[in-house]
């Protein structure tokens, strides 16, 4: 009994053996380890990168083009994506207004 046991878990360790260890290449890595502020998502005819920083943060955005907001100490996850998706919606009400445009995938447009 003891090597029918010995047996399954030496044969379910081998079967685990690759799991997590495919590498990503190409695009998809540029992805991952580069990934796209939300804030370059927003696009405008004419834009400088100065109006278009100058703008993102009057709406709410911070300096490095992310949504602006934090995990604070003892938010639960619920808290946390209830408070993105509105300041989220706030940002895009007040983008909106200023004219730009929002773009799913990036591409030389963004900044």
């Amino acid at each position: 009994m003891r090597y029918l046991f010995l047996g399954a878990a030496a044969s379910l360790s081998l079967s685990l053996v690759g799991c997590g260890t495919q590498v990503l290449s190409g695009a998809a890595a540029e992805i991952l380890m580069y990934p796209t502020p939300y804030g370059a998502h927003w696009i405008k005819e004419g834009m400088t990168r100065e109006t278009h920083l100058s703008d993102w943060i009057q709406c709410g955005g911070s300096a490095d083009l992310g949504d602006g907001v934090e995990v604070k100490s003892g938010m639960t996850n619920k808290e946390f994506y209830d408070g993105l998706r509105a300041h989220r919606t706030h940002i895009r009400s007040c983008m909106d207004s200023r004219g730009y445009a929002w773009i799913e995938t990036c591409d030389q447009r963004c900044l």
